[in-house]
């Protein structure tokens, strides 16, 4: 781009003076022609961006790692609006407690008020919450996994060489699973033939598995 650059100002030096009678001597324009040097050097560059791999495995379970971290919040959130159902057992409990420590009247105030506000619970209810409550435990495996298995160089370095090896792009993934009940990630790909390939690895995350227990403290000791 500086050898065009300097073509442009050269040729327009060279039509003034042409314009007006002024020679111009030989080689004040053709000093900007281009060679096989600048030539190779250019071509060798454009053929390194083509072969050259900008989206490796790592980056792709990364993204993935941040789509399911997205999913888990939804669902953290889905979980905390069907537990607002649930403060009406602790209302209800409080309520039956004080009264059956007091009068007649109090226990059958606390009828009256169950009797005309429903404090029930629909399975509608029941299913809303175990739906949210699952999906914090499937989102949150899958964010984890995601990203323990893109920094596991077995997994990136293994899958990469495969990609390079079958002629496919990583970035043309059709298809990315993680399954904590049986620790197997799966990647699907589409290939230049209008088909797929797939590449699937099996117990690699074993080392990132928590307990139950741990789970618990850990929440306990961040508030929750």
């Amino acid at each position: 781009m500086d050898q065009v650059n300097l073509s442009r100002t050269l040729a327009t030096g060279a039509s003034y003076y042409a314009g007006v009678g002024g020679i111009a001597p030989d080689g004040s324009v053709t000093q900007a022609q281009l060679d096989a040097v600048i030539v190779d050097a250019y071509n060798n560059a454009y053929n390194t961006v083509l072969s050259t791999t900008y989206y490796d495995t790592q980056t792709l379970l990364e993204d993935q790692h941040d789509l399911a971290m997205t999913n888990l919040s939804t669902s953290v959130d889905a979980l905390v609006d069907a537990t607002l159902t649930f403060a009406t057992v602790g209302a209800v409990a409080e309520m039956a407690a004080e009264a059956s420590a007091g009068t007649p009247e109090d226990q059958m105030e606390v009828q009256s008020i169950l009797s005309t506000t429903d404090m029930t619970i629909s399975d509608a209810d029941v299913a809303e919450y175990n739906g949210a409550l699952a999906d914090v435990e499937k989102y949150a495996q899958e964010a984890a996994g995601f990203l323990a298995a893109s920094v596991d160089t077995r997994i990136t370095d293994t899958s990469d060489q495969w990609a390079a090896s079958n002629s496919v792009s990583v970035a043309s993934y059709t298809s990315v699973t993680y399954d904590a009940t049986t620790d197997m990630l799966f990647m699907q790909f589409a290939n230049d033939t209008g088909g797929y390939m797939s590449i699937q690895f099996d117990g690699y995350l074993t080392g990132s598995f928590k307990t139950a227990e741990d789970i618990y403290n850990t929440g306990i000791a961040y508030g929750g």
